[in-house]
């Protein structure tokens, strides 16, 4: 008789660990309606973020504003993470962009103009106004004081071309062809790991977000391997993350989860 309750006692303390393991989100009863090229995210007010053709836009419950500038080209990347200082990025310009929340310009970054001009295919918001660059002539990652136009932090080169940049303020993730690398703000490489399916990376929380074969993954610092999130769609075109909550654009509908991460 011990034994019998030993075993139940096992199996339910492992049925609770196993538990506690699992991600997976839980659906709202919210659907949102969007046309879009490329959906960006969404600040702390609701307020939605997405490109269409050469403009970007910002969508209230009762009006939609935008930025566009058609001398610099297609919109590269649009970066959130400061909605007080919005980083918008043209790769075909070799131009980054400043906006406010009401997107109008703050500054902007010629990096063909400046001294020690650089080619950059990738730039992402970091603190203090910085930006993540990534070189290209140099093959490497840069954090560029736009205030003053230098490069604060050296990284070592990486021998493979960046495909896309994730970023906190003091950390970066450069995924390449074969490899995703993590850097902080002081040039030191943190990890280096295969890139295997990933598609589309972001950091929420300090943990990592990935689409691989329209499937949603999320890496946590403590753990060496992805886990798929459970209980949401496939053919993800696009994602984003804020408060605690998980906003999918497929099919031009933008559905909000709640997001269950594993217990600490």
């Amino acid at each position: 008789m011990r034994s019998l309750i030993l075993f139940i006692f096992f199996c339910a303390c492992t049925l609770q660990a196993q538990d506690s393991l699992k991600v997976s989100a839980a659906p709202l009863d919210t659907v949102i309606s969007l046309k879009a090229d490329t959906f960006i995210g969404v600040d702390s007010y609701n307020n939605f973020y997405y490109v269409k053709g050469r403009a970007l836009y910002k969508k209230s419950q009762d009006k939609t504003i935008q930025f566009s500038d058609l001398r610099l080209g297609a919109i590269s990347s649009v970066d959130l993470l400061n909605p007080l200082r919005i980083t918008v990025f043209y790769a075909e310009t070799n131009t980054a962009v400043i906006l406010d929340n009401t997107l109008n310009e703050i500054t902007r970054v010629n990096f063909n103009a400046i001294e020690n001009f650089r080619n950059v295919s990738h730039a992402r918001t970091a603190s203090d106004r910085r930006l993540w660059i990534f070189n290209t002539d140099l093959q490497r990652l840069e954090l560029f004081d736009y205030q003053n136009n230098r490069v604060v932090s050296n990284f070592t080169p990486q021998p493979d071309i960046a495909l896309e940049l994730a970023s906190d303020f003091n950390t970066c993730w450069v995924l390449s062809e074969d490899n995703l690398y993590h850097y902080n703000q002081y040039g030191s490489l943190l990890e280096k790991l295969p890139s295997g399916a990933i598609e589309s990376l972001a950091v929420y929380d300090e943990k990592l977000f990935s689409i691989q074969n329209e499937k949603l993954y999320i890496k946590s610092k403590t753990k060496p391997f992805w886990q798929e999130i459970k209980n949401i769609p496939q053919g993800i075109q696009a994602f984003y993350l804020k408060a605690g909550n998980l906003y999918l654009y497929r099919s031009e509908l933008i559905s909000i989860y709640k997001l269950k991460l594993p217990k600490s």
